[in-house]
């Protein structure tokens, strides 16, 4: 991907000036959508059930009266607006943080850069340190070039037990590093596309052809923040790495979802929260996406594969699989005065008045000084990522996005051979939905809930279907 905006050490009004300098025509408004539906906007009474102008769904009333007596005002901003459901949109957000893994000035993971000298197939389990911690060990030899790395992944790793489980690894540490950069852009530049967007009539447009307004929403509801998450992801010590350079001693550890990891949030009008984590591949959590041709256009270069790694929590996931992300804090993207003022000031580029307001927001998520490396890449995330969802809204590539994609799991050889009968299947959602139930009304907590998990695959197939009495199960409540 090429950017087609400033890019960080360009030397600009401000940076020659001494100061920050905003010329008016380089100011871009952010609109903010329908915050929450629990205000009426005509009378301003509160109420459960209001309902959202079906037309521009920016505005809620409390009934068709209030409507009606507030169109006079109403009518002046209302206009249709393209609503785009997160459901079918989420995908291209996941295939803009893959093909960032592969950015010429992202710094190359030392497990690319050297020969694997020891054997972390899938079976081999996790090695204890004289701290107490435990991640599965990569033993690093002779460098070798990135690029032999790619086309002689043999060479590279010659102990791996298939080509598939070779180009796995390969692929989880390059996903290693980076996340919160990687999650930032792709945020600011949703914003920065989607919500400088607003309904301007032709009469009234400078061009004469009517301006459209595009937003995101889940279902009927609109969107109405989204933003990042911090907290951490239970992840087993097998699927973390740590690293030991046999040619001059350095052991070093990979990231611990443990302590500290990221994802996105967004939060509909209605109230409701939904996540989307593209930062998983590497602990060897692999939920993915298919990458069909709509989401590959504008300056993508070719996917290594056809799908992208993502893990949507909707409603059904929600419900039914086991809760592993734990919010500690939440940032606001879309509603950050600073973001918006970043964002407001970027017509044209983001140069210095949104490098300092976006970096500084990243030093305060991340809880320290960021590096000039992140700071670096970021930046160019975020053109790049612009350039591409300014491409797709242009040419309403949206429309073409399937309304449900394709999802599946890349797994380790053997792990679905023993596929689930149907009739175990069913009693498996059921016993999800009945311990995940447990943890949502604080009965039980994380490591309760794992137990709870872990004590199915003990039991017989007579116990799976309720047909004996399950005295194991019975003791983990």
């Amino acid at each position: 991907m090429q950017p087609d905006r400033g890019e960080i050490g360009v030397k600009c009004d401000c940076c020659a000036s001494g100061g920050e300098v905003l010329d008016l025509a380089d100011i871009e408004e952010v609109y903010m959508p329908l915050e929450n539906v629990k205000k009426c906007g005509g009378c301003g009474k509160g109420g459960e059930r209001l309902r959202i102008c079906s037309s521009c769904g920016e505005i809620a009333y409390c009934g068709a009266e209030c409507q009606k007596k507030d169109w006079p005002l109403h009518k002046r901003k209302c206009g249709k607006t393209d609503r785009i459901d997160l459901t079918s949109f989420y995908p291209l957000l996941a295939v803009l943080m893959e093909v960032q893994r592969w950015h010429p000035l992202r710094p190359t993971h030392p497990a690319l850069c050297h020969k694997i000298i020891n054997s972390p197939n899938p079976s081999e389990g996790s090695c204890t340190f004289p701290d107490g911690s435990k991640a599965r060990l990569i033993l690093l030899g002779d460098k070798m070039p990135p690029e032999r790395v790619i086309m002689s992944q043999k060479d590279w790793w010659p102990t791996a037990i298939t080509p598939a489980v070779r180009q796995k690894l390969l692929q989880r540490f390059l996903s290693e590093h980076y996340l919160l950069p990687s999650i930032l852009s792709v945020l600011v530049a949703l914003m920065s596309e989607l919500y400088t967007t607003t309904y301007v009539p032709a009469s009234e447009s400078p061009t004469g052809s009517l301006q459209r307004r595009i937003r995101l929403k889940y279902h009927n509801s609109p969107i109405a923040d989204f933003g990042i998450v911090k907290g951490w992801a239970d992840v087993k010590s097998q699927d973390k790495f740590a690293y030991y350079s046999v040619k001059d001693g350095t052991f070093f550890k990979g990231q611990d979802p443990t302590e500290e990891h990221y994802w996105m949030y967004f939060t509909t009008a209605a109230g409701e929260d939904f996540n989307l984590d593209c930062g998983m591949f590497v602990y060897n959590f692999c939920m993915m996406v298919e990458v069909k041709p709509h989401y590959t256009r504008h300056h993508l270069p070719p996917m290594m594969s056809k799908y992208a790694p993502a893990y949507f929590r909707d409603r059904e996931h929600k419900h039914n699989a086991p809760k592993i992300q734990y919010e500690k804090e939440r940032f606001s993207v879309l509603r950050d005065p600073r973001l918006i003022e970043a964002v407001r000031g970027s017509a044209r580029s983001f140069e210095c008045y949104g490098v300092t307001r976006v970096c500084a927001f990243m030093d305060r998520v991340a809880g320290r000084k960021c590096t000039n490396i992140e700071k670096d890449l970021v930046m160019h995330w975020i053109s790049d990522s612009c350039g591409v969802i300014r491409g797709n809204l242009e040419r309403q590539e949206h429309l073409n996005f399937p309304a449900e994609p394709n999802v599946g799991i890349q797994t380790d050889p053997g792990e679905m051979d023993d596929k689930m009968p149907a009739d175990e299947d069913e009693a498996w959602l059921k016993y999800m939905r009945k311990w995940n139930r447990k943890q949502s009304k604080g009965e039980i907590d994380h490591v309760q809930l794992a137990e709870a998990f872990r004590a199915w695959g003990s039991k017989t197939r007579e116990e799976k279907l309720g047909l004996v009495k399950d005295k194991k199960t019975k003791n983990t409540r």
